[in-house]
C-alpha cells in the first residue's frame, strides 16, 4: 500500500489489537505484538522514504460502546489519516452478563459503531477507514493445555481465559456473533469503509488443523492467527 508524507495509520479495538502495547515511548513494544505490528512493519519498510507513522490505541476488554465513549481522546485527538478498527468480540460476553438477547447485543454494537464512524467523518473528513470483521471460535475445553498452539509450553503455566466460561455464556456468544458480523458488514458498506472478512478465512485455515493453532482461547489469535489477519487486511486494502 502506498502511503504519503504525514500519513498516520491508527489501529484501535480490544485486546486482539492492544497486544500488550507499551504505555511509554519504547519503540520495541509501543505497537504491541500482533497483526497491527505485522502490517505496520511491512508498510513502514515499503514507505520508508516518506516516513509514515503508526499508532496502536487498542484497549483490552473493551466493547464497541466503551471504545465509542473514548473515541475523541483515543482516536480523533491523534489526527490519523487512516483508521483500522477491530472490535465486537467482547460485546457478546458483556451482553450475556447483562441479560441482553443476541439481537439487543448486535443492536448496541451497531449503534456504537455508527456513532464512532459519524464522529470520525465529521471531524476528519472522508479518510480511509478499515473495519475488520469480528470473530469468535469457541474451543473444546476437555484439553486446556497449549499443546495444539504454535508455542511450546516452555514457560510457567498461564490459565486459558475461557476455562471458567460457562456453557451458557459460550452458547450465547456464539449466537450473538453472526449478528454482530452482519452489522459490521452492513455499516461498512453504508459508510464506505474497507471491510476485511475474517470469519471465513479463519474457518478455511482451520480445516486441516486444530482451531487452537490459530485461536488459542476462542478469542485471541496465535502468531498464525495474527499473520492471517495481517494477510487479509493487506489484501483487502490493495
Amino acid at each position: 500500500m502506498k502511503m504519503y508524507e504525514n500519513d498516520v495509520l491508527l489501529f484501535t479495538g480490544d485486546s486482539i489489537t492492544e497486544g500488550n502495547r507499551a504505555r511509554i515511548m519504547d519503540c520495541n513494544d509501543v505497537l504491541g505484538h500482533g497483526y497491527q505490528t505485522i502490517i505496520s512493519s511491512r508498510l513502514a519498510l515499503e514507505n520508508a522514504a516518506v516516513r509514515p507513522k503508526f499508532i496502536n490505541k487498542g484497549h483490552s476488554g473493551f466493547s464497541m460502546a466503551q471504545l465509542d465513549e473514548i473515541w475523541q481522546e483515543n482516536v480523533l485527538d491523534h489526527h490519523p489519516t487512516r483508521i483500522s478498527l477491530l472490535a465486537g468480540v467482547n460485546d457478546g460476553y458483556f451482553g450475556f452478563q447483562e441479560g441482553l438477547t443476541p439481537a439487543q447485543i448486535a443492536d448496541r454494537y451497531a449503534q456504537a459503531l455508527q456513532s464512532a464512524l459519524r464522529k470520525t467523518f465529521d471531524a476528519l473528513g472522508a479518510i480511509p477507514f478499515v473495519l475488520l470483521e469480528p470473530f469468535y471460535f469457541p474451543l473444546d475445553k476437555t484439553d486446556l493445555t497449549y499443546r495444539y498452539t504454535p508455542h511450546p509450553e516452555c514457560e510457567p503455566p498461564f490459565g486459558r481465559p475461557d476455562a471458567q466460561e460457562s456453557l451458557a455464556c459460550t452458547a450465547h456468544r456464539s449466537e450473538s456473533m453472526p449478528l454482530i458480523r452482519e452489522a459490521a458488514k452492513r455499516l461498512a458498506d453504508e459508510n464506505g469503509c474497507i471491510f476485511v472478512p475474517l470469519h471465513e478465512p479463519f474457518l478455511k485455515a482451520m480445516q486441516h488443523t486444530r482451531r487452537e493453532y490459530f485461536i488459542w482461547d476462542g478469542t485471541h489469535p496465535t502468531i498464525a492467527g495474527h499473520a492471517l489477519i495481517a494477510r487479509e487486511w493487506l489484501n483487502s486494502i490493495q
